[in-house]
């Protein structure tokens, strides 16, 4: 018989588990996104190749459409849903909910390793109040997973130094994951290799890291089998690969180039956080758009105090140890070098590859650990871990040309990590009593947690975005399908063309009016090119193309129809 006294006495221990409280309230901010995100709809024209390879693995490919080079495992993991009839925008929503929710799992058990329960979840709470992780956790794209993925490697590499060290053998196959998901989590590697060079039983590490690497590519080969079989070769997987590795991605004529090399540092302070009074959905997307909060200029403060408590009780014990030492001054030759070596760091990023600098600045933490280690300072080690995270990815977003915000989440963990880190040491240091009533440490933990989620969820709909996107996308698609019943066997061509792949469910080949020197040139491309219609889905003010006219406005979207189609108009 069901004891329902225990069940309710077990139920009342679960819910009074921080872990337990983290995970519900992480389920119900995903909900909240993805009905928000249902509500927006598809925010970039990343999410509607991603939907298209979905179809093409699911079997159901569009035309001849092949970009499946592109990263593939979010869409891999869409198409299983299509193949049971789920093929809409919102499953791929759906699954990145999912995902989400595994990432924060993973990054409260890494945040443990270093800190305490109110303080793990809470340092969880402000990664996802994050603007960035509110605007792209659910959206379809791939960024927010990469992420996911990428805490639960650094996880189980700590966990396998620290703890367990047969941990280690999933370090690569599940670095290979994440870099199935997104190519750019292969940066990893830096702090990795950081992670192990700084602890002992570098060797035997090493051997289980190696063995885990052989067992990787039992993930990673039939992936490169399926895309050459597809493709006939590797060259687009290869190029892609190539050009982030290189940093050379990216032309003048891309829409996110930018030689910036301070971009993301400029616009710190936009990521934390953003004005809450005028920000919308667009903002929230492009937080470098918008204005700082007062929340991110407080932060910044208890970063910098924060921080500079912690490192200054490192240095001093530091120093009191040096001064008994017999190798002080060998110490202190020590400590120029790693200043020396950062210095030519930070003079090597403005001018070189993104390669060169992470191996300078690895070079440098390394010898700074090193310098550091006989002090026996606690968790040191994660510390250095996670400094070289945001560090190497820091670096190559900085130096490659190409840039948007949404990449900088790659870094968010990290930062989230040292935020929760300086919270703990000023509140640690400074407890105080409130009317002579002391205030337990952990309710300041959850003030600062509540403040994050309260002041950076929620946002202010933007109209103009959302008829703009994918419902506009969609209803263009629609009219299109009653107006022409004979649409999939005619030429279509538009500047927006996975998207109208995605909601035609043909292929629409691409057709960007701004590459060509005039109307008439672009005219000329077209009709060489036997196209019966084109959808512009940007040009304002509209365009007048010779040949063709505008046979339909939907909001910033017009279609044109050449002169010399004839259409048995159904309605």
């Amino acid at each position: 018989m069901v004891d329902v006294n225990e069940i309710y006495s077990r139920f009342q221990d679960l819910y009074k588990n921080t872990f337990f409280k983290l995970i519900l309230i992480t389920l119900i901010i995903t909900i909240y996104l993805i009905i928000d995100q249902v509500f927006f709809g598809v925010p970039y024209y990343d999410v509607y190749v991603y939907l298209n390879n979905a179809l093409i693995f699911a079997g159901n490919p569009v035309g001849n459409l092949s970009v499946i080079y592109l990263s593939p495992l979010m869409p891999f993991l869409t198409s299983l849903f299509f193949r049971i009839g789920f093929i809409s925008v919102h499953t791929i929503f759906v699954l990145d909910g999912i995902v989400l929710v595994f990432g924060v799992i993973g990054l409260y058990l890494l945040f443990r390793e270093r800190f305490n329960e109110i303080q793990s979840a809470v340092g969880c709470l402000i990664f996802l109040s994050f603007p960035l992780i509110y605007s792209w956790a659910v959206s379809g794209g791939i960024d927010v997973p990469g992420v996911s993925f990428s805490i639960w490697v650094i996880y189980l590499l700590v966990r396998g130094v620290r703890e367990n060290s047969k941990s280690l053998y999933l370090v690569f196959p599940l670095l290979s994951v994440a870099f199935l998901v997104r190519y750019t989590s292969i940066i990893l590697i830096f702090p990795i290799f950081l992670y192990l060079l700084i602890n002992e039983n570098f060797l035997n590490n090493i051997k289980k890291i190696g063995i885990g690497f052989l067992a990787s590519l039992i993930l990673i080969i039939p992936f490169l089998t399926y895309f050459y079989v597809k493709l006939g070769n590797l060259n687009s997987l290869i190029n892609i690969l190539t050009s982030n590795i290189t940093g050379s991605g990216g032309a003048l004529i891309d829409q996110g180039y930018n030689p910036d090399r301070l971009y993301y540092l400029t616009h710190l302070l936009n990521y934390i956080s953003v004005d809450p009074i005028t920000r919308n959905y667009g903002i929230i997307l492009n937080p470098s758009n918008g204005f700082p909060s007062i929340l991110s200029y407080i932060t910044v403060g208890v970063l910098v105090l924060g921080l500079g408590i912690y490192l200054y009780q490192i240095l001093l014990k530091w120093n009191k140890q040096g001064i008994n030492d017999s190798n002080k001054n060998k110490n202190y030759y020590s400590l120029i070098m790693v200043i020396f070596l950062l210095a030519v760091g930070v003079f090597s990023f403005f001018i070189n590859s993104f390669i060169v600098t992470e191996f300078i600045i690895l070079l440098a933490l390394f010898f700074g650990y090193t310098l550091l280690k006989k002090i026996n300072f606690k968790n040191l080690d994660i510390d250095f871990l996670l400094l070289s995270w945001f560090a190497a990815f820091f670096i190559f977003h900085s130096v490659i040309s190409l840039k948007t915000d949404r990449y900088f989440i790659t870094m968010i963990p990290a930062l989230a990590y040292f935020i929760i880190l300086a919270f703990s040491v000023i509140i640690e240091k400074y407890k105080f009593k409130f009317k002579q009533v002391s205030l337990r440490s952990w309710g300041f933990y959850v003030i600062v947690g509540l403040i994050f989620i309260s002041f950076n969820l929620g946002v202010h709909s933007d109209n103009a975005f959302v008829h703009g996107s994918g419902y506009t996308i969609q209803g263009t698609s629609n009219w299109l399908e009653k107006y022409d019943p004979n649409y999939k066997n005619e030429n279509i061509y538009s500047n927006d063309d996975p998207a109208y792949t995605w909601g035609l469910k043909k292929e629409v080949i691409i057709g960007v009016p701004s590459l060509y020197i005039s109307t008439q040139s672009f005219s000329n491309y077209l009709i060489g090119n036997n196209a019966d219609y084109y959808i512009d889905a940007f040009s304002e003010p509209k365009l007048n193309i010779p040949g063709y006219h505008i046979i339909k406005n939907i909001s910033t979207t017009s279609i044109y129809q050449r002169n010399t189609l004839k259409v048995n108009i159904s309605n």
